[in-house]
């Protein structure tokens, strides 16, 4: 339990992070399927899941995007963190009638890279291309209106994506920060390290503050190396230059923010921040939701320890019935 307990706090330190393109297809699309689609990229083959549900050719499809980490087109890592919550999500968008498309990342699970050692060259905009490859996929598979719901890091990727795309009918935010990733890093080692250990903070603002304007930092100390080895600072400083709450401001499609009160991840505050900046999106509250979209009672990262180990849980209700409802009124 503590090994999981320290992974999950890594990747609370991470969660907000981390042409000639052609798809290979397994057949034409079919009533009740879930079929394995391939998508040929500069680095190797990104995998993904396609969902269909029954009865006439469903002309909506969500593009889902999981949040940082090695985590998998599920919500499944390595690292112990055993969710299915966008297993759990397809299963329910089909019951709508809403077909989607969940997939691994590049470089994650079997998104895995053609050449290893080029992994440490993935920036930020390579994650974003990538999704905005599928919507260029599932236009052409015939699908009408595409909507992107990205969660955590997912979630900058989405309004990344959809700015200036026609093909993207709507975004659906989820847990989604409204701040740039450097300041929510500095935030939370300063909730972490400013008491505890104020030297190693200020080591970290400092590497902070080089890498938000483009320099490398070679001399790591041990305790911040799983946050800032050399081989993910190309990505941390790509990744700096995002505000979610200038690019969500930019949107004109429908948007809806959902958030769960009990994220000890996200704090409820960073999805106040994406409605303001963007009035006319919906904004969802859902209490007692946790980080990995189940709810639970527990206050801290120990008592939520189940709703980040235990798949069997379902997904909060809420949270199923405001995304097929938005996609519905689409």
């Amino acid at each position: 339990m503590k090994q999981i307990l320290r992974n999950i706090l890594s990747i609370r330190r991470l969660s907000i992070l981390s042409a000639g393109l052609f798809a290979l297809f397994a057949g034409p699309r079919l009533a009740a399927a879930e079929r394995e689609i391939a998508l040929t990229r500069d680095f190797g083959t990104l995998y993904g899941t396609l969902v269909v549900p029954d009865g006439p050719p469903a002309e909506t499809v969500v593009v889902m995007i999981a949040g940082s980490g090695p985590t998998d087109r599920d919500c499944n890592n390595r690292l112990g963190i055993r969710t299915n919550a966008f297993r759990y999500l397809a299963e329910a968008l089909e019951k709508a009638g809403i077909a989607s498309l969940r997939y691994d990342k590049r470089g994650i699970a079997q998104s895995v890279y053609d050449d290893p050692e080029r992994l440490s060259e993935v920036v930020f905009e390579d994650f974003v291309a990538d999704a905005a490859a599928w919507v260029d996929h599932l236009a052409g598979e015939g699908f009408r209106k595409i909507v992107l719901l990205g969660h955590s890091e997912g979630a900058t990727i989405a309004l990344c994506a959809a700015q200036g795309n026609p093909r993207i009918t709507a975004v659906i935010e989820v847990s989604g920060a409204g701040h740039p990733l450097d300041f929510i890093l500095q935030g939370q080692l300063a909730q972490q390290l400013a008491t505890t250990d104020p030297g190693l903070y200020i080591r970290a603002t400092g590497i902070i503050d080089a890498l938000r304007h483009g320099k490398r930092v070679d001399d790591i100390p041990q305790p911040l190396t799983a946050l800032f080895d050399p081989s993910v600072q190309p990505f941390l400083i790509s990744a700096f230059r995002y505000d979610p709450c200038r690019l969500i401001a930019a949107l004109e499609i429908p948007v809806l923010i959902l958030q769960g009160d009990n994220d000890l991840q996200v704090p409820a505050a960073e999805a106040d921040a994406l409605a303001d900046a963007q009035p006319r999106a919906r904004k969802v509250v859902v209490k007692g939701m946790t980080h990995t979209l189940k709810k639970s009672d527990g206050r801290t990262l120990n008592e939520q320890l189940a709703a980040y180990t235990d798949s069997t849980l379902a997904l909060a209700p809420e949270l199923t019935e405001a995304v097929t409802e938005f996609i519905g009124a689409l």
